[in-house]
């Protein structure tokens, strides 16, 4: 069990009853049943705030993704395939004219938009399949353990018209409304080896660069 300066003075408790315990020769069935009770609370109470702790190690403050920090432990274990069995889709994506909304509207509007944008993706994301990142400012990371290239597109297709329904205004967007563009990475896990995440990334971020380039709020696609 691990412990944490909040839980230092519980863990304390709990290893002193075992300590007692064992120099009685006791074993955990002749405590009373109260103590048995409080225990396992006080055992179950560690555990539910070491998990809540290490929840926030790897979570981004502002928006609930994972944080860079998790992204760059995750993104190492790419090439032996244990964040994705076998094929995935790695895909970059940022706000369009972000910097504009921000100026136009202050710091504290972006940052609720960044928040509100980060909230629709995660609810286009399975549950336990699919990982969202936010690597720093509005740019994000989806890591998608799909089996074919349609099925990403089209969460990405999901993800970006959810992101243009919550109608946030956007200052020099064609549309009138935020959107965001995507540059996607699709690996079939066919071959023997699997890209390293530096390349997954640069050619995700070609990708992103051609979607602004097309006139943003699009997707773009590339195969490695």
């Amino acid at each position: 069990m691990k412990i944490n300066h909040f839980g230092a003075l519980g863990a304390h408790e709990v290893a002193r009853a075992v300590r007692v315990c064992r120099k009685n020769r006791l074993g955990f069935r002749n405590f009373t049943c109260r103590e048995r009770v409080r225990l396992v609370s006080r055992i179950r109470q560690l555990e539910a705030e070491n998990a809540r702790l290490e929840r926030l190690v790897i979570t981004d403050d502002l928006t609930g993704a994972y944080n860079r920090r998790y992204f760059d432990d995750a993104a190492r274990r790419i090439p032996e395939r244990r964040m994705c069995k076998r094929s995935f889709a790695f895909c970059l994506f940022d706000v369009d004219n972000f910097k504009a909304y921000n100026d136009t509207y202050g710091h504290a509007a972006g940052d609720d938009a960044l928040r509100l944008i980060a909230h629709v993706t995660m609810n286009q994301l399975r549950h336990n399949q699919d990982l969202l990142y936010r690597l720093g400012g509005d740019e994000f990371c989806m890591v998608l353990c799909v089996e074919s290239a349609t099925v990403a597109l089209d969460i990405v297709e999901r993800v970006q018209d959810k992101v243009r329904s919550l109608a946030l205004p956007g200052p020099h967007v064609h549309s009138g409304f935020l959107a965001i563009s995507v540059g996607m990475i699709w690996h079939d896990g066919l071959g023997l080896t699997t890209p390293t995440p530096q390349r997954l990334y640069l050619e995700a971020d070609r990708m992103l660069y051609q979607a602004k380039r097309s006139g943003r709020d699009r997707a773009m696609i590339a195969t490695l």
